[in-house]
């Protein structure tokens, strides 16, 4: 029987690859259960509760590592980064492509260095998931030709994931325009995929609402700013809590802003900018 030892918890906890082994369905169910809990802390915020869930999934296998507990140890990994412990994120992530190889994975750990400015690893990795990549997903391919700044390979691969209806791809067709300076048509394309009944990226929203506070519509800015915030926990969260803010003072809603902030700075304690505008607000 082959066995491959490998510390998926970081904190202590090992497990192994060991073929022809399993475990009680009643093991599985509370795992799963605990996933879920861990997701839903994570969507929360309260991404240090999130890790422990997810340890304690992993906990449960004993010494079996399957595709669920590799499943687990990925949620670890992310909301370990957002917890701001990165060199853990990173080292969960390493950990798990040694027991598998995935695409997926490498662009995870990529983002991480690249979030980092770790250039060369994160292209190293973008690679690697590029390697792994079927032909055929063309929005994946489009996603990690766009991270490594070839664009004119993104712009193909994201052109032919649209075309097939890839709702994602527009969003990343947006990014993609953004960064290439078009942000004109970027917004055009944000507002399209904000337009669909899956739109789940922040940053969309966060750039919609600004550029319509920017053309002075802060009705429809708000608008854009509250469907954002609906989504919970997120990369531009903090953004659109923000300019929600702003907008309410534009509008001369001073109380609601007011009110408003005080609710961001139970959230983001350590924002001075938004401290000394809440000393202003006070004098309102």
């Amino acid at each position: 029987m082959r066995r491959k030892i490998i510390c998926l918890a970081i904190a202590g906890l090992c497990l192994a690859v060991l073929t022809g082994c399993g475990k009680s369905q009643e093991t599985k169910e509370q795992q799963l259960q605990l996933r879920s809990q861990g997701m839903e802390q994570a969507r929360a915020g309260s991404y240090e509760e999130a890790v422990a869930s997810y340890d304690k999934a992993l906990e449960l296998a004993g010494m079996y590592a399957g595709a669920l507990e590799l499943d687990i140890a990925a949620y670890k990994a992310s909301a370990l980064y957002h917890a701001g412990d990165t060199q853990k994120a990173i080292d969960t992530y390493s950990a798990i492509l040694d027991l598998k190889k995935s695409a997926e994975i490498y662009m995870a750990r990529g983002m991480i260095y690249r979030q980092a400015e770790n250039i060369q690893k994160a292209n190293e990795d973008f690679s690697a998931a590029l390697e792994m990549t079927p032909k055929k997903d063309t929005l994946m391919l489009g996603r990690l030709s766009f991270y490594k700044e070839d664009y004119a390979a993104a712009k193909e691969y994201l052109e032919s994931a649209a075309k097939s209806g890839e709702a994602e791809a527009v969003y990343w067709q947006a990014e993609l325009y953004w960064q290439m300076g078009n942000q004109d048509y970027a917004i055009t394309l944000y507002q399209s995929y904000l337009a669909g009944e899956d739109a789940e990226h922040q940053t969309a929203y966060a750039k919609v609402a600004s550029w319509q506070m920017e053309q002075g519509d802060y009705d429809a800015a708000l608008a854009t700013l509250e469907s954002g915030i609906a989504k919970g926990e997120g990369e531009s969260l903090q953004e659109l809590l923000g300019n929600e803010i702003a907008v309410y003072e534009w509008k001369g809603d001073f109380e609601t802003a007011k009110l408003k902030m005080e609710s961001y700075l139970e959230r983001y304690p350590e924002d001075e900018k938004a401290q000394r505008e809440y000393l202003f607000l006070q004098t309102r």
